[in-house]
């Protein structure tokens, strides 16, 4: 067995240990084992994604991302282990700087592994290596949008990562944005500017909860993100997502907080109120964990955390949370 796959196993069973499978993780492992084999591109173990609902019934999604720094240029590639997208992978790897990670999206829950979402995440503002990246993914019919779209931000947004999603019908594309520190916290304190800006993209913003919660997240100690699914005339789609993440920014850096005691357990306690959770949330914390294994004289620390949480809206209406959870592995 490869050591990733190994380890891979070994997170999953941390995670979804003492009864948390039948109520997080619901029955998408074997897929979600065989998506990862899949997702494999280089020999560094990639940082995984477990996306799971926080209402209904319990499914999981995995994202697989590989850095920036693991691959080289002029690497090879192969379908089995890019999901079948070795020249967006050589693409990826041949980028100087902006980039950050290429991620491989896998609906696991729909049981339909066919054809995973391909996701750059960016660390610089160029519009153009995001173009790039959509012509090598094979949708150079998105960058016209995607243009309109960034031309349609307000300032103080950055257009943090694109995504192209081959399995789902329509056009698919979906851009997530960071609004800058003093913009999040000048929305918390002006629901009307938070409403201009949003209006200003395309969002629906006719339902009364859709700027409120928005308002509410961004009031919050942790860093908000909008997250849109872009039409083909450039504007949002009807599909609109809202995500706070658990690290508190200081200027020591920031630091993880998912504390059910704190912050972040009075954001998911509304969330419940609101009917967009039930109970579920509270065992997230029993997905926290940092252990160090040990396999053939090589010592590796394996960590999970609650990272996210989403909320998302459709045309304007409230449509359900998701939670998401980073999990890794690091060589001593």
């Amino acid at each position: 067995m490869d050591d990733r796959a190994r380890l891979y196993d070994i997170l999953y069973a941390l995670a979804a240990r003492d009864g948390r499978e039948t109520v997080l993780f619901g029955k998408s492992a074997m897929l979600a084992r065989e998506s990862f084999a899949r997702s494999m591109a280089c020999e560094a173990f990639p940082e995984v994604w477990f996306e799971v609902p926080l209402a209904g019934n319990p499914w999981f999604d995995l994202h697989v991302l590989t850095s920036r720094e693991d691959v080289d240029a002029g690497m090879e590639f192969a379908d089995e282990t890019t999901g079948g997208n070795p020249d967006a992978f050589a693409w990826f790897a041949s980028q100087d700087e902006g980039v950050r990670q290429l991620a491989l999206s896998w609906d696991t829950s729909s049981g339909d592994i066919s054809s995973p979402a391909l996701q750059l995440l960016v660390s610089a503002d160029d519009m153009q290596v995001t173009c790039d990246f959509l012509d090598v993914a094979g949708r150079a019919d998105a960058i016209g949008p995607y243009r309109e779209f960034i031309g349609r931000i307000p300032q103080g947004w950055f257009a943090c990562y694109a995504g192209v999603f081959p399995q789902r019908a329509g056009h698919n594309l979906r851009v997530e944005c960071i609004p800058d520190r003093a913009l999040q916290l000048a929305y918390a304190e002006d629901p009307a500017m938070l409403k201009e800006h949003l209006i200003q993209v395309g969002v629906d913003c006719t339902c009364g909860t859709l700027v409120e919660r928005c308002r509410m997240l961004s009031a919050m100690p942790f860093q908000i993100e909008f997250q849109f699914d872009v039409s083909e005339c450039g504007k949002s789609g009807e599909t609109f997502g809202a995500s706070v993440r658990f690290n508190i920014p200081s200027d020591a850096g920031e630091r993880q907080s998912f504390n059910p005691n704190g912050a972040a357990g009075e954001l998911m306690g509304r969330v419940e109120a609101w009917g967009l959770s039930d109970e579920r949330w509270r065992l997230l914390a029993g997905t926290m964990f940092a252990k160090r294994v040990t396999h053939a004289d090589e010592s590796t620390l394996l960590y999970c955390y609650p990272a996210f949480v989403k909320l998302r809206w459709r045309n304007g209406e409230p449509l359900d949370a998701k939670a998401y959870l980073l999990a890794g592995a690091q060589q001593a």
